[in-house]
């Protein structure tokens, strides 16, 4: 759900439940709670605000074109990227014509590696306090950490970004010269 704090909800599951338990009962709460959000929106504001937003432009309509040819790419790329505020992410699919089982499981998919890195460093915090030591959680903001998740983030665009590039590259074998046709001859000897 979009609560304020789930950083520090997904380093306690870490914390009281290891990296694995609260890896997976993380995700699978953040899911659910996504899931609620993503179904109230929907039946709450759905068909008249997709109706309205049809018509505007801006980030909305790009999103609602990306999604129309790339919907799991864009629903994938939106949870990996850590610039995407968790709440829009929750609501944007709601108005995009997302059906629930892609978005569940792009969802619980999605926030599984920046999940697992958050809770491995909460689980972490148990050997730091054991040592005495004040934790720094400034490591979560290290190229270790994010750069995997930027890589992640590029993995799920690599569908729409071939997709995108396939009519240019079948458009371009299209107007390359064409090598001239051979005819067969018979020689004898």
């Amino acid at each position: 759900m979009s609560l304020p704090g789930a950083l520090i909800l997904t380093l306690t599951g870490g914390f009281l439940f290891g990296l694995f338990a609260g890896a997976g009962l993380t995700a699978v709460a953040a899911t659910l709670g996504a899931t609620a959000i993503f179904l109230a929106a929907r039946s709450a504001f759905g068909a008249r605000l997709e109706a309205k937003l049809k018509g505007r432009g801006g980030f909305m309509a790009r999103l609602r074109r990306g999604a129309e040819t790339n919907q799991i790419s864009v629903l994938l790329i939106m949870r990996l990227v850590p610039a995407v505020p968790f709440f829009l992410a929750n609501l944007a699919p709601a108005f995009l014509g997302v059906r629930l089982r892609t978005y569940m499981w792009t969802t619980f998919v999605g926030i599984l590696p920046g999940t697992a890195v958050y809770t491995w460093v909460g689980a972490g915090l148990g050997e730091v306090f054991d040592r005495g030591e004040a934790p720094d959680l400034g490591i979560i903001f290290t190229w270790p950490i994010l750069g995997p998740l930027a890589g992640l983030s590029l993995l799920a665009a690599l569908p729409m970004v071939l997709r995108a590039l396939r009519p240019q590259t079948a458009a371009a074998l299209e107007d390359a010269p064409q090598p001239a046709p051979q005819h067969e001859t018979e020689t004898k000897a």
